[in-house]
């Protein structure tokens, strides 16, 4: 509660904060670990951005598969999940290579074909939008906790009120 009332109060240092540590940790290792890919490609499709800062799509050249110097097939590319149009919608197939040397162009052209926007400021403004929902989400969970530890705490007086009866 208290990283999410910062966030609130200091939305730009929060987003440097989060772009410093995360940013190099989390493209670095997009291969690496198939859960984290796939939160990343949800995250990238659902919120249509690319990459977390706010360079955009460019934060893909800090993965090995992705870098320029790469000799990898998706050298100066970015993962499928960044492309506009990625599925055909007539066959339902996900085209994984919409999104082959997009970094090499220019952020108009990539613009035509790729999200050039970075996650963490796209989620920023989706989360000032939605401010009032966010915050009656995360006090109803606080309140239901609360709620959870008077009822455990009154349990735990109920079971010494019985034990005391049984001693005396």
């Amino acid at each position: 509660m208290g990283i999410a009332i910062i966030g609130f109060v200091f939305p730009h240092n929060m987003q440097a904060t989060l772009e410093e540590s995360f940013t190099d940790k989390i493209i670095h290792t997009y291969r690496d670990d198939p859960d984290l890919q796939n939160l990343i490609d949800f995250a990238q499709k659902e919120f249509q951005c690319c990459g977390l800062s706010s360079e955009g799509y460019i934060d893909w050249s800090k993965n090995e598969y992705f870098n320029c110097t790469s000799p990898s097939v998706e050298k100066c590319g970015v993962p499928y999940s960044c492309c506009i149009n990625a599925t055909d919608i007539s066959k339902g197939l996900v085209n994984v290579m919409c999104g082959y040397g997009a970094q090499d162009s220019s952020v108009a052209e990539a613009s035509k074909r790729v999200w050039t926007s970075g996650c963490i400021e796209v989620i920023r403004i989706w989360a000032e939008r939605n401010l009032y929902t966010i915050a009656g989400v995360a006090l109803g969970v606080a309140l239901s906790q609360l709620l959870i530890i008077n009822l455990a705490k009154t349990l735990e007086g109920q079971i010494d009120l019985q034990k005391s009866r049984w001693a005396s």
